[in-house]
């Protein structure tokens, strides 16, 4: 057990889990993204990883290694970084016309945009002074405002209040959804999505760089977002996880045939060959298929409804 309290619901009710080498994580940074990250890890060997035996929420510590705005600029000229993902396309049924929307972390406002385009009233949060202005260029209202000085100046104001791809770069996770909470009508709806790091995608791959620090600093998956409920005033409606995706299919099958033949050489083989290395045919697409659409992807879209 430690002092350390929990960034959820501040209880101390967490244990050390893991610990990743910090050198490990800058040469990843390094490598796949030509960032240098050192100065974030300054005096720190190693990365740990608690978990809250309350929610199930696993994090990063030391919380002083989280980005700041210089990391994010850089990480914005990423192709992709910012745009429309599945998770938006899922979120849009939840949206009713002429719905008051909050998003916190819009970025360039490309989701924003769409519900705009669609009669519904859009407000956005963003951080990077770059994407603010760019969305601004597009006729969006976008601030660069925190949640919670924004919260208390329009308290109870929206009907939805979303993020997508944000709750996870949080340290002071209780602040940001009680804020959320705070902006939003009794009976309005809060939409998170988030990585999901379920035990196929990050249990082989937990130096996935963006999934890191100073990238990241939170850890969700199904049972922390459930969880959620016991700690703030509002109820659970839905979770919606994403399938495997194309680009990650040949990883998670690359993956079970090494598990297979750990286990049982000839059925790894056997594996291997039917879904990996056989010429590429409508028949092994249509197998990679059928069983992805049992598999976690990597994102998960949480809906709770407020009291």
């Amino acid at each position: 057990m430690t002092h350390l309290q929990s960034p959820v619901n501040n209880s101390g009710n967490v244990i050390l889990q893991e610990e990743l080498s910090c050198q490990t994580i800058t040469e990843a940074y390094q490598r796949d993204y030509n960032i240098d990250v050192s100065r974030y890890f300054q005096g720190i060997e190693c990365v740990k990883i608690y978990k809250c035996l309350d929610t199930g929420y696993r994090f990063y510590f030391p919380f002083t290694m989280a980005g700041d705005s210089q990391l994010y600029e850089h990480l914005r000229k990423k192709p992709g970084y910012y745009g429309i993902r599945q998770e938006h396309e899922v979120a849009e049924a939840f949206f009713e016309a002429n719905d008051l929307v909050l998003e916190i972390g819009c970025g360039d406002g490309f989701f924003l945009k769409n519900l705009q385009q669609k009669g519904i009233i859009v407000t956005g949060l963003e951080f990077n002074e770059d994407a603010v202005i760019f969305g601004q260029k597009q006729g969006l209202n976008i601030l660069n405002q925190d949640i919670a000085v924004h919260a208390q100046q329009h308290p109870e104001k929206y009907d939805v209040v979303c993020c997508f791809q944000v709750l996870e770069h949080i340290t002071e996770v209780h602040n940001f959804i009680a804020a959320s909470l705070e902006a939003l009508k009794i009976g309005g709806k809060l939409i998170v999505g988030v990585p999901n790091n379920n035990p196929f995608l990050y249990e082989h791959d937990k130096y996935h760089t963006l999934n890191l620090p100073p990238h990241h600093m939170g850890l969700w998956d199904a049972t922390s977002l459930a969880n959620l409920e016991k700690v703030f005033n509002m109820r659970l409606e839905r979770i919606l996880i994403e399938r495997l995706q194309g680009d990650e299919r040949e990883y998670y099958f690359k993956i079970q045939a090494q598990k297979l033949k750990a286990k049982a050489k000839p059925l790894g083989v056997v594996y291997e060959k039917i879904l990996l290395s056989m010429r590429p045919t409508r028949i092994r697409w249509q197998l990679q298929k059928t069983i992805a659409r049992v598999v976690q992807g990597r994102n998960i879209l949480a809906l709770y409804i407020k009291h």
